[in-house]
């Protein structure tokens, strides 16, 4: 399952970067457009974590669960046209740090393939696990992404410590 998803999300990251390369083209765009633009498709969308919860101490493997309302993981639809409501999930480990295949395992990979380690691990199921994180406080952000890996403005934080 994990890597037919990781299939998918690849071959579908592949198209929407090949799609959004340089044109010559001399639009511009005020600040307020491309705000909206942004958070397109996910009104009335939320999410939260179930695991960890905020101020929790942890051991160095740590598994989190959020809670996703008004707001589909659609992991056919990766890279495909942005659709109100639907989408994936980006995972950031204290801003990415812990991000790729060491600590976040197939997440962590797909993220290495995807060019995206270091900066988030990308999830269409509403878990992730990190293992071997270092004694200490971390910072777990998700974000709900559309279909077209635009940032949709909705995300969630939970910081915890792993001791």
């Amino acid at each position: 399952m994990i890597k037919r998803v990781a299939a998918i999300l690849l071959a579908a990251v592949a198209l929407g970067l090949a799609a959004c390369g340089d044109d010559d083209d001399e639009t511009t765009t005020s600040a307020a457009e491309e705000t909206a633009a942004e958070t397109t498709g996910a009104e009335d969308a939320s999410v939260s974590f179930v695991t960890p919860e905020d101020g929790a101490t942890e051991g160095k493997e740590v598994t989190a669960e959020v809670e996703i309302e008004n707001f589909e993981l659609a992991a056919d639809e990766v890279g495909m046209e942005s659709v109100e409501g639907q989408g994936h999930l980006h995972f950031s480990m204290d801003e990415g740090k812990y991000d790729n295949s060491k600590y976040s395992g197939e997440n962590g990979k797909l993220a290495e393939q995807l060019g995206v380690d270091g900066q988030y691990s990308p999830s269409t199921e509403p878990t992730i696990t990190y293992t071997g994180l270092p004694e200490g406080e971390h910072t777990l952000e998700v974000y709900l992404a559309n279909n077209d890996h635009t940032d949709t403005g909705v995300v969630a934080e939970t910081t915890f410590t792993v001791g």
